[in-house]
């Protein structure tokens, strides 16, 4: 009798654990979509970024009036992204998605009267609100796995993220009012540089595998190749420009790396190290409503 009921509570209890466990990890690959999804977001947002500010950038030179304004796939594909990371949100997290979707739908309407500083700014700042929105999915599920050690090595590193970030925005803001020969603009932009080499250094070395060398004496010498070369303010600026979206590439492939660690550990084995690889499909699909749209804007 006594064994009988020993071995009852036993399966008992070993189904349950099933079920909780089955639960949690449920919980935490829909954590891991909304993560893809918003990361996926911050790649659109950036590829958007490049393009908005060449726009801008060709519309002051030829100081044209009355063009047809491009519609990027990049736009139709941030919006409707937005849209459905909106409606799979939690209800505790839904304000927040909220305020992003308005900030987005903003941004696609408003970017062609921005200034290129103002555009940079305002992409950054939508982009900050995602990284956010991924930290608080990331931490989520790192206490639903009760993973202390990966939570404490997280926390370690999503700062030092943020700095780097903060550091190149600094780099850029140098950048939007360079003028070669300008030394203590030099000073300024070395200073930034260095100081976001460090920051990428720290998180190369947080990664269980780390990547490859971010070359830091070469970024140096491409950096002075860049203030020797351009004598006009314009082309120098455009020049540093097209510089610092390597360094913002060099952060987000090594924060895309530690995604990837972190998923892999909580047995999320299909997160993509290649975003920009994952967005084709949700891209080919606004290219068709781009072209649509520019072909009724050409009719109107």
């Amino acid at each position: 009798m006594w064994i009988i009921l020993g071995l009852t509570l036993t399966v008992l209890a070993l189904t349950a654990w099933y079920f909780y466990n089955k639960q949690q990890q449920a919980q935490t690959e829909a954590h891991f979509d909304q993560i893809l999804g918003l990361r996926q977001l911050i790649q659109l947002l950036r590829q958007h970024r490049r393009l908005s500010h060449s726009h801008l950038m060709k519309s002051q030179l030829t100081e044209s009036r009355g063009e047809i304004l491009p519609v990027f796939p990049e736009q139709n594909a941030i919006l409707s992204l937005s849209h459905t990371l909106l409606s799979q949100a939690g209800l505790e997290q839904k304000p927040m998605y909220r305020i992003l979707t308005q900030h987005l739908q903003q941004l696609s309407t408003e970017w062609p009267q921005y200034s290129m500083s103002r555009n940079q700014a305002s992409h950054g700042k939508n982009i900050r609100h995602v990284m956010y929105l991924i930290d608080d999915h990331l931490t989520t599920s790192l206490l639903i796995a009760d993973k202390s050690t990966l939570f404490e090595q997280y926390q370690q590193f999503w700062p030092v993220t943020l700095n780097a970030l903060d550091t190149l925005a600094q780099f850029r803001s140098t950048v939007a009012v360079f003028h070669p020969g300008n030394s203590k603009q030099e000073v300024l932009l070395r200073r930034h540089l260095h100081l976001l080499q460090r920051r990428l250094g720290q998180m190369n070395l947080m990664l269980k595998i780390p990547g490859p060398s971010l070359m830091a004496d070469q970024l140096e010498n491409d950096l002075t190749t860049l203030l020797q070369s351009a004598s006009a303010s314009k082309a120098c600026r455009l020049a540093l420009y097209k510089f610092s979206l390597s360094l913002s590439d060099n952060i987000f492939y090594l924060f895309d790396a530690k995604l990837t660690e972190i998923a892999h550990s909580l047995a999320i084995d299909d997160f993509p190290l290649d975003i920009s690889a994952s967005l084709l499909p949700l891209l080919e699909q606004a290219e068709s409503e781009a072209a649509g749209q520019t072909e009724l804007k050409l009719q109107a």
